[in-house]
């Protein structure tokens, strides 16, 4: 089974680009069907995070790409194709899709951060660097909108993307990089349980069992 199951999860180009694909087609449907939703529900019947546990974080996504998957396996002519390798691909790529299909992150913050200066006082923003924060003026761009995309003032706004991105990068690495260190500790000598994964993994190996004889 070991080397078998190395390399199904052997890490290639066309394996990323898939991931790529599938995060932005599963990020595109989370937000369409957000934005979508009477504004009361859009924030508890949201598929990216369900806010019914909090602290808990539980994230939606990969119990939607579950179900799918227990759709797909009733069918034999895509039921070969979901290996192993392929439902840790799609709940993997579903998990990352969460943090992007939901009204709180990353949207929330970016958009905050970029229209500061139009809900805070001066006597605060004027410590604030505009590579931060965009002036006021390119801020007020984003609430009244500019009419063409060519008569937004990107160069106010590039340098604050820029700098979020690489803020938003740096605590992702970091968060990597702990998981990384932690990984071993944590999974293959404590086997502590991790009750999202373990309910994922026990709803995929449901699906798999989809029409099998008894």
């Amino acid at each position: 089974m070991g080397s078998e199951y190395m390399e199904e999860l052997k890490i290639t180009v066309p394996m990323l680009t898939l991931a790529v694909v599938i995060t932005a087609i599963l990020t595109a449907l989370g937000n369409l069907f957000i934005f979508f939703l009477p504004w009361p529900f859009s924030c508890n019947m949201n598929a990216g995070t369900q806010i019914s546990t909090p602290g808990f974080e539980l994230l939606g996504m990969p119990f939607v790409v579950s179900l799918v998957i227990a759709l797909l396996m009733r069918i034999p002519s895509t039921r070969k194709y979901l290996s192993s390798g392929a439902l840790i691909l799609l709940y993997s790529t579903a998990l990352a899709a969460s943090a992007f299909a939901n009204t709180n992150s990353p949207w929330r913050e970016i958009y905050a951060l970029m229209t500061a200066r139009l809900a805070t006082s001066e006597s605060v923003m004027v410590y604030v660097p505009e590579f931060v924060s965009p002036p006021r003026d390119a801020a007020d761009v984003l609430i009244r909108g500019a009419g063409s995309i060519t008569a937004v003032p990107w160069n106010k706004f590039i340098p604050a993307m820029t700098w979020w991105f690489f803020m938003f990068a740096f605590f992702a690495g970091v968060s990597v990089g702990l998981a990384s260190i932690f990984r071993r500790q944590w999974v293959d000598i404590e086997m502590l349980p991790y009750p999202q994964i373990a309910i994922a993994h026990s709803t995929i190996i449901g699906s798999r069992e989809v029409g099998n004889s008894k």
